[in-house]
Order: structure tokens, then sequence, then C-alpha cells
């Protein structure tokens, strides 16, 4: 039985214990990518965030994640395993997690209240980048904060570790622009497979999505392979193909 790890849906990053930084995916190409690839008798990994409704297949195992740093260990979980025949990386990955929050008036006081060591606008920098005005965050922060300010910092790109983790599995990845010429989209997505020394990257627009357009533009390290992908079945069938 082959073996394939989809991932899906958003990756949620908290602010305090009730708010979170999350995107608007739903899941459902990786849930329904889960249902043709066991349905053909695949063994599933479905890495699925928490809020992702989902009714598993009897192939299906479901990791459920929150985080990007729980999509990242969940997979790398599964790479001690060394059984994965394929990849889809589908999940919607947020660029940004919560370093920390502050309030601006709390800022402008710790700044003004060091004038005397500031010399260049570095040191304002510095300032901000590590101060002392932290807001404890364990709990949920007051409802009444007007000037409460999140300091957003990178997460990990999963995409950067899988062929690292997984050397010899066929790995497909994603990537979604808003409203871009198709070249403009074609060329990112190549440098994208190119930097992360992926198999194929599923390229699409968002724009093309809410016209409800679903098609995904297949992507190797030379560009465009003019193959355009209607829909999960064909995604489906072209990856299943590769790995007979």
């Amino acid at each position: 039985m082959k073996k394939i790890i989809i991932t899906g849906g958003p990756t949620n990053e908290p602010i305090d214990e009730v708010m979170k930084i999350t995107n608007m995916s739903t899941g459902g190409t990786s849930c329904a990518l889960a249902d043709s690839f066991a349905g053909a008798g695949y063994e599933v990994v479905l890495i699925l965030n928490n809020a992702v409704k989902y009714e598993p297949h009897k192939n299906v195992r479901v990791v459920r994640v929150e985080t990007t740093d729980d999509m990242l260990a969940a997979i790398e979980a599964e790479a001690r395993l060394d059984d994965t025949d394929a990849i889809i990386h589908a999940a919607a990955v947020g660029d940004y997690k919560a370093d920390f929050t502050f309030l601006l008036e709390d800022m402008a006081d710790e700044i003004f209240s060091k004038l005397g060591e500031i010399k260049s606008a570095a040191d304002i920098l510095a300032i901000m980048e590590d101060p002392d005005c932290i807001i404890d965050n364990s709990s949920k922060i007051s409802s009444y904060q007007k000037n409460l300010t999140v300091k957003l910092g990178l997460t990990t790109k999963i995409i950067g570790k899988l062929r690292f983790w997984f050397p010899d599995t066929l790995l497909v990845g994603c990537k979604l622009l808003d409203n871009v010429e198709k070249g403009e989209l074609f060329d990112v997505a190549t440098a994208l497979c190119k930097k992360n020394n992926m198999d194929y990257i599923l390229a699409n627009d968002l724009a093309d999505l809410q016209a409800g357009k679903p098609a995904r533009y297949l992507i190797n390290k030379d560009g465009f392979t003019q193959i355009v992908l209607e829909d999960t079945d064909a995604i489906f069938k072209f990856v299943d193909e590769k790995l007979r």
C-alpha cells in the first residue's frame, strides 16, 4: 500500500488565549484529495487544522494541528517513519505569527524615557524589537485597549524542510497569488519549486478561485508544464499516475 501525506486548512497563531491570526482556507481541497487517495487504496495521513470539519475515510489517519510549529512537528514525525511515497503540501500555512503585544502609549513612554541613549533610528528600532512594555498574553487581553498593537514575526517555511526530510519522495506544493498576470504567477511558482527542490507546484490565482475557476496550473523547475488540473479529481489522477 502506497502512503501519501496531505496537509490542509489554515494554521492558527495565537495572540492571547482567545484571539488568533488565521486565514480563509477551508481545507476542502485537501479533504477531497484525502478521500480520493483513500478510495484508491492509499494509506493517507491528513495533517489538518483543528477547525476543519472532516469525517475520515477508513484509510485516512487524521493528525490535528493548530499552529505552524504543530504542523511542522507532525510532518517531521512522519519523516522518521521513512515510508512516504508522496506529499501534497496544500495547507495555507500562515506567513506570520504574533511575537508579542504592547500598547502604543507604553511604547511611546519607553522610547521617551530612553531618549538619552538613542543616537540613531537603529537604536529606536532595537527598543521596538525587544521592549520592556510587552503585555502578558498568557490569558485573555482586556477588550478595552484601544491602542493594542501586535508585533508580527515570520513563521517557519515548512516547504523548505520537505526535501531534507523526504529526499526520495514525490513532493507537490501549492502557491496562491491574487489577481496577477499568469506569467508572474508561473515565474513565482517556478522560483518556489527551484528554491525548495520540489517536484511540482500547483499554482493558482485567488481572483480565479473567487470567480469559480478552481484550476491549478502545474509548474515544475522548468516552468509551466502546459498542464492545467481542473479539479481535485485531476490532481489525484496526475499524482496517482506518477506513483505507478
